[in-house]
C-alpha cells in the first residue's frame, strides 16, 4: 500500500505540473500583440533608434523611398537626389539605395553599365514574357512607389508653433547616443486621442515601419516632421491636412505592453529633443 500511495503522489504532482504548464502557455497568448507590434528583439530591448545609415541598401517588399529614408535618419528628398530618383521617386525590389553623397551617382552608373551587360537566365526571361513585354531587365522587378509626389507639394509655414500631442508622465526621454532612443514616451490610457502637435500634412499613416507600430508622420514644413507611434487606431489617411490639436489617432500599447505614445520631432530627417520643442507644462 506504501510503494502505491507514493506512486500516486508521484502522479498526481507531474498532473498538476502538466496542467500548470498548459494555464501558464495560454496565458502568454494573451499578450500577441507585442508581435503585432512589428518589434524585434533587437528592438524591444534599444527602443526606437534610428539606424545607422549602411554603405547601401536594397530595397525590400514593401519598402517606399520615405519609409528608408526615415529608418535611417534621412531627408527623404536628399536621399532620393543622391541616387538620382526623381519624383514621384519610383524604387523597385532589389534595387540599391546608396547612402553617400559624394559616391552614390557613381556606384549607380557602375550598377547600371553591369546590369545591362549581364545575361538574365532562362526563368528571369519568361518571368518578363509572363508580365509585360519588354527589353529590359529591370522589368523583373516589381515597383514600389511611394507617395511622395503629394508630400513633396506641401511647404507649410516658416515656423511651427509646437503643442503637446496629450498630456501624459514622461516615461522614456530623448537620447542622441549610439543606439539612442531618439523621441519621448509619454504614459497615457488606452484608446486616448492623440492630437497633432502642430498643423501640416499626413506623409505616412500605417504600419510598415518595424519598430513602431501604427504610426503617423505629419510633414510641417519643409524642415520639421513630428511622429506618434504606438497607436491602437490611426484617424488619419495620407495626403490629408490636419490642423494643431486635431485628433490623428488612438492610444496603443508599447513594447512593454502599457498604454503610452512614442512621440518624435526631426528636424532635415534628423531626430531632435521634442523638450526643447514643446512648451514648458
Amino acid at each position: 500500500m506504501t510503494c502505491n500511495t507514493g506512486a500516486m503522489q508521484v502522479i498526481r504532482c507531474f498532473s498538476i505540473g502538466v496542467v500548470a504548464l498548459l494555464l501558464a502557455s495560454c496565458g502568454a497568448s494573451q499578450y500577441a500583440p507585442v508581435q503585432e507590434l512589428g518589434y524585434s528583439n533587437a528592438q524591444l530591448s534599444a527602443g526606437n533608434s534610428v539606424q545607422s545609415a549602411p554603405t547601401s541598401y536594397q530595397v525590400r517588399p514593401g519598402d517606399t523611398m520615405f519609409a528608408i529614408a526615415w529608418r535611417f535618419g534621412w531627408d527623404y528628398k536628399k536621399l532620393a537626389k543622391a541616387n538620382g530618383i526623381a519624383s514621384p521617386y519610383t524604387i523597385y525590389v532589389g534595387q540599391k539605395i546608396y547612402f553617400n553623397d559624394i559616391n552614390s551617382n557613381k556606384l549607380i552608373g557602375s550598377n547600371i553599365v553591369k546590369q545591362s551587360v549581364k545575361k538574365p537566365d532562362v526563368s528571369s526571361k519568361i518571368t518578363v514574357i509572363k508580365t509585360r513585354p519588354s527589353s529590359s531587365i529591370a522589368t523583373t522587378k516589381a515597383p514600389v512607389v511611394s507617395n511622395i509626389k503629394q508630400k513633396e507639394a506641401y511647404k507649410g509655414p516658416s515656423s511651427v508653433k509646437w503643442n503637446w500631442p496629450l498630456k501624459g508622465k514622461l516615461m522614456q526621454g530623448f537620447s542622441n547616443e549610439n543606439g539612442a532612443f531618439h523621441g519621448i514616451d509619454l504614459s497615457s490610457t488606452l484608446g486616448k486621442p492623440v492630437k497633432a502637435a502642430s498643423s501640416g500634412m499626413i506623409v505616412y499613416a500605417g504600419s510598415g515601419i518595424q519598430g513602431y507600430g501604427k504610426l503617423v508622420v505629419v510633414k510641417h514644413n519643409n524642415t520639421f516632421l513630428s511622429a506618434y507611434a504606438y497607436n491602437s487606431r490611426i484617424l488619419v489617411v495620407e495626403g490629408t491636412k490636419v490642423k494643431a490639436g486635431q485628433v490623428i489617432a488612438e492610444v496603443g500599447k508599447g513594447p512593454q505592453l502599457d498604454p503610452r505614445l512614442h512621440f518624435e520631432i526631426r528636424k532635415d530627417g534628423k531626430p531632435v529633443n521634442p523638450l526643447r520643442y514643446l512648451p514648458k507644462l
